[in-house]
């Protein structure tokens, strides 16, 4: 278990608006070392990822962009289904607005990598800070930033469930949530338990930068399941069949997965002990 002591050390050291490397780095270190000498076993206990093998994890630098990008588009974005819907990727595209979107968040420091023991990574969490003041923003000024019109309906969707959940700040006590954005694996590393690790870990080292609540939007089932498995609930979701965008229901006839749902978790100590 990560000591009362470490956690609050940190907490006190990393509540600004941008944790610096050293202090995200030594959260990490304290999540790994806890691991360690307590032989922790990973929540996918059935497929052994991470427990027999010497897999490692580190931040994803400024630097690690292109190589958290390639992750991403192995796995996460040609699977995700609005992405899937809407055809983003669609003949091999890139999604620009995504690819800025994550050259913004990484710089922050909350993101992660899994690394084999060769130290490649074969996974990325991209995590971020999430703040109530942003909420002020309306849905016009958002899209305003959206460069490709095909990828402003996600856009849209996601800024309506926020506002739609906005109460969840005040019930949680916070004004900024540790959001777990995007999970991508490389595709020969799949069904391994390696996004499950990349959650668990990113939600560890949230709690030791002393957030006190932690969200994410799963547009899915996978990702609802996966997010469910390590404690976070669902507050309320928007229906794709009924959601409007410009006057049409653009996400109409989407198969498979029916909502977009926010998730959430407020974080106490008995809480990382669970996790851990």
């Amino acid at each position: 278990m990560i000591s009362k002591s470490i956690l609050h050390a940190l907490a006190r050291r990393s509540l600004s608006t941008s944790s610096s490397v050293k202090e995200v780095s030594e959260a990490l270190r304290h999540v790994e070392e806890c691991d360690t000498k307590l032989k922790i076993p990973s929540l996918d206990r059935t497929r052994g990822f991470l427990t027999n093998q010497k897999y490692s994890y580190s931040i994803v630098g400024p630097e690690d962009v292109e190589k958290a990008n390639f992750l991403l588009y192995d796995t996460y974005h040609p699977d995700e289904p609005i992405t899937k819907h809407l055809g983003l990727t669609k003949g091999g595209r890139q999604i620009g607005d995504a690819d800025k979107m994550v050259q913004g968040i990484v710089p922050r420091h909350l993101s992660l990598f899994a690394l084999d023991p060769a130290g490649k990574p074969i996974g990325v969490s991209i995590n971020n800070a999430c703040y109530l003041s942003e909420l002020e923003d309306s849905t016009d000024k958002i899209l305003a930033d959206v460069s490709d019109p095909q990828y402003k309906p996600l856009a849209a969707i996601h800024h309506a469930l926020r506002l739609k959940n906005r109460h969840i700040y005040q019930e949680l006590g916070t004004d900024k949530f540790f959001s777990i954005r995007m999970v991508g694996v490389e595709n020969s590393k799949r069904g391994m338990g390696v996004a499950t690790e990349l959650i668990r870990r990113s939600i560890l080292l949230a709690g030791c930068l002393g957030y006190s609540g932690i969200k994410t939007e799963a547009t899915g089932k996978f990702s609802r399941s996966a997010f469910e498995a390590v404690g976070l609930l669902p507050t309320n979701s928007i229906k794709y069949e009924d959601f409007e965008y410009e006057g049409k229901k653009v996400f109409s006839g989407m198969t498979g997965d029916t909502e977009i749902t926010f998730m959430r978790k407020k974080f106490f100590q008995s809480c990382l002990k669970h996790i851990i």
